[in-house]
């Protein structure tokens, strides 16, 4: 395959809709038919022991606080990447100029003086950065004269007044997990985690999942989503050092990082191919959360050989189309159901020929794409399990050229 140019970065890429239609489409879980408890059992067996203190943090001692990840760690496992822009960020350091209450932040106390923010990232982070002088104030309401102004160009008196202001933070302490007669363990960060969120922007289902089944398998979907070759392939920015910690604007904007839905992809070459090959049943989104949850005890070991398969599928692909396997050759738009069938279907070929004359799997490709009952079924039927498989045998019989 050949690396993108100008022109293949003027092609179109995901939009937010279709990332959003592409969460929609998971169909709803099926309705659990488990007989229902007494209600007041219940209640006594579902109390979570939940501690709780506050306190009120100065910008001062934010400043120093937050340069130490051991003591206020603003990225735990679960959190969210979509980051505010430069003018929420200014909006905010405009209400403590003017004195106004900022909502209070949730942290979880997971060791004595250490804790994990489950709510309020964003705020610390535009603190932290316009405290770092990383960026100039812009659109405020009120304060219009400091528009354009860092921290260090503020006069000496609003800067010691800003750093005299504070924000509140509910320290919450609890048992990290509680067996219930069921069996059934919760851990309650995760819990808190997706209630705090649910007042906020929605979290879509991947965001779940990363927040829910923490393993070595789940940051090993996240690492591969950032390989080179997955990313030319889906136009994502490429990986730069120390991204995690500040990511490039660039990236941010990217629509596949942002929402994880590029950790959705990759989760799901795992999840299809395991479908297949146990014939799995139920809806699209319960295989993918059972996928996620049936690994998170895997060794490294396996992780890695999972790692080195989703790898050696996308270049075995690579290596044998002569364009991106997954742009549509008339609108030159990516096809993730085209992407499902020919990942796993390439997986499930041990036997599969990468010296093939350069081109012929285009053309066999392309031929089936004009064809309206083969596009159909490569592209236009559901999102459910029984469409995906029928795509990946199509796929399998136009890479085995059948």
């Amino acid at each position: 395959m050949t690396n993108p140019t100008d022109d293949d970065k003027a092609l179109p890429t995901i939009t937010e809709t279709e990332v959003e239609d592409w969460f929609e489409s998971e169909e709803t879980q099926p309705v659990d038919t488990t007989p229902a408890k007494d209600v007041v059992t219940k209640y006594a067996e579902s109390q979570l022991r939940i501690v709780r203190t506050t306190i009120d943090f100065s910008l001062h001692t934010l400043r120093t606080s937050l340069s130490d990840s051991s003591y206020i760690n603003m990225s735990p496992v679960y959190q969210r990447r979509n980051r505010w822009d430069i003018i929420k960020r200014s909006r905010l350091i405009e209400s403590f100029l003017m004195n106004i209450p900022i909502p209070p932040l949730f942290l979880f106390e997971n060791d004595y003086n250490q804790y994990e923010v489950m709510d309020g990232r964003q705020r610390l982070e535009a603190i932290q950065s316009f405290l770092k002088n990383d960026y100039p104030l812009r659109e405020l309401e009120f304060w219009k004269e400091l528009n354009d102004h860092r921290f260090r160009d503020l006069p000496e008196t609003i800067q010691r007044g800003l750093l005299r202001r504070t924000i509140s933070a509910i320290v919450l302490l609890a048992e990290t997990t509680r067996k219930s007669e069921s069996s059934e363990d919760i851990d309650v960060r995760m819990v808190l985690f997706r209630r705090l969120n649910t007042g906020g922007i929605k979290l879509n289902t991947q965001e779940i999942r990363n927040a829910l089944y923490p393993s070595e398998f789940n940051r090993m979907v996240r690492r591969v989503a950032r390989h080179s070759l997955f990313t030319s392939l889906w136009g994502i920015p490429a990986h730069t050092p120390n991204e995690e910690n500040d990511p490039p604007a660039k990236l941010m904007r990217n629509t596949l990082y942002k929402t994880m839905a590029d950790s959705e992809l990759v989760l799901r070459f795992f999840a299809i191919k395991e479908t297949i090959e146990m014939d799995l049943k139920g809806s699209l989104r319960r295989i993918l959360d059972n996928c996620m949850e049936r690994h998170q005890k895997d060794s490294p070991e396996a992780v890695i050989a999972l790692e080195n398969l989703f790898i050696t599928s996308l270049t075995k692909l690579s290596k044998a189309f002569a364009e991106n396997p997954f742009r549509l050759p008339n609108t030159g738009r990516l096809s993730r159901p085209l992407y499902d069938a020919l990942t796993v279907a390439i997986s499930l070929i041990p036997e599969f020929n990468t010296e093939q004359p350069i081109g012929d799997l285009q053309l066999r490709l392309n031929n089936a794409l004009a064809d309206e009952d083969l596009y159909e079924i490569l592209i236009g039927r559901g999102n459910t399990v029984e469409a995906i498989k029928d795509r990946v045998r199509e796929a399998k019989r136009i890479l085995k050229g059948e």
